[in-house]
């Protein structure tokens, strides 16, 4: 098979993935993955949520409220993460029913 000159644009789209590549390491990019909380059941603005899957040592690298609570309220952030729990922050109490998504870089473990 022949070989190919790249054409412009080719190079470019080439060399544009390949400092991304290098930017976020390929191991980041295979390890981050996104995990769903179980409905919260309310009663106070800081709410332990289950979060199965998730471990103490994962970074946090995105937290969004997928579905608000019965009070409609915003969630403004988190605090205490554990394994397969992390304590999430409204503005107030956000009723039974919220939903938060975690997006993580798993911890890299050894066997």
């Amino acid at each position: 098979m022949a070989s190919k000159e790249l054409s412009v644009a080719e190079a470019y789209a080439l060399n544009h993935r390949d400092a991304l590549l290098n930017k976020v390491r390929l191991g980041d990019a295979i390890n981050i993955v996104t995990i769903t909380s179980s409905a919260g059941a309310g009663g106070a603005a800081t709410e332990a949520m289950t979060v199965t899957g998730l471990a103490a040592a994962d970074q946090i690298i995105g937290l969004f409220q997928k579905t608000k609570g019965a009070n409609n309220l915003p969630l403004l952030g988190h605090t205490t993460q554990a394994a397969d729990a992390l304590t999430c922050v409204w503005s107030a109490d956000p009723g039974a029913g919220a939903v938060v998504v975690v997006t993580v870089r798993k911890a890299i473990t050894t066997d």
